[in-house]
């Protein structure tokens, strides 16, 4: 899979009057959004595209800092979902400043239609982009060259409530992981490192369980986990691969359900984030 960084075009390259309509060239059918988690709802926009345009960091690290949610999962986990359900490429906006200044024009005109050669774009319902927010999906139907989907709100349980990443990041600070990975399509899984006495310490910007015992997986092993009140995790039980890695060495730690101090780890089928 190609993964390539953006640029923010030039300002004011829109709004001339030019269109490129790609000849007969095949032209690429791009999803576009944060995607954090590619949860079930995500996968319904990323359904049939071989391009996703997606923000790193998150835009409200920028506009809104005090706003900024917890992330379901980092780069790394988010590309391997990507390609796992068959994205070829993935054009990543690095958003700044200068990102926050594109108009909504000039961003459909000069990365989805010129630099990622669009024929087709995939939002879901309520994507709002470009400078102050100002573009919303009508905005693609100023551009002859795009069709453009727009996909509802994908709803789950037993009160059709929306699938969302805030939902998501509520149930797992609760501590409901099933729950969790029923909307997430696979376990929780977050990067960590290895502190002092084999706790584990998971950056700040990524979501962490409530308080509590778990059983999960550390890089694969079963084992259980403790989400203390320091919000550090400690782990216990067959994972005494931990006792010979190196302080700040990264593993993945995967969180699979609530349990009592005393249940023991066992073998859970697909301990990694295979995408159904």
């Amino acid at each position: 899979m190609e993964v390539f960084s953006l640029e923010a075009p030039p300002e004011g390259r829109a709004g001339g009057g030019r269109r490129h309509t790609g000849g007969t060239r095949s032209r690429a059918r791009v999803a576009i959004g944060t995607f954090d988690g590619v949860h079930v709802g995500h996968r319904q926009v990323l359904h049939g595209c071989d391009t996703v345009l997606t923000f790193d960091p998150h835009p409200l690290q920028v506009l809104e800092p005090r706003r900024v949610p917890s992330l379901l999962s980092d780069r790394r986990r988010k590309l391997h979902k990507l390609a796992a359900l068959g994205v070829r490429r993935v054009a990543i906006v690095p958003f700044d400043r200068a990102w926050s200044r594109v108009s909504a024009e000039d961003f459909v005109e000069g990365v989805v239609v010129e630099r990622l050669g669009a024929g087709f774009v995939s939002v879901g319902q309520g994507f709002r982009f470009g400078a102050r927010g100002v573009g919303t999906t009508n905005t693609f139907d100023r551009f002859p060259e795009l069709s453009t989907r727009v996909v509802p709100l994908v709803t789950r349980g037993p009160e059709d409530e929306p699938v969302s990443s805030t939902r998501i990041r509520g149930l797992i600070l609760d501590g409901d992981l099933e729950a969790a990975a029923d909307l997430l399509g696979a376990f929780l899984t977050l990067p960590a490192a290895v502190g002092d006495e084999g706790r584990l310490l998971i950056p700040a910007p990524f979501v962490r369980p409530a308080p509590g015992f778990y059983l999960g997986y550390v890089d694969g092993h079963p084992c259980r986990l403790r989400v203390c009140r320091d919000r550090t995790v400690a782990v216990l039980g067959t994972a005494a691969f931990l006792g010979t890695a190196r302080t700040g060495a990264e593993v993945d730690v995967t969180f699979v359900k609530r349990a009592s101090w005393a249940e023991p780890a066992f073998r859970f089928p697909a301990p990694l984030t295979d995408v159904q």
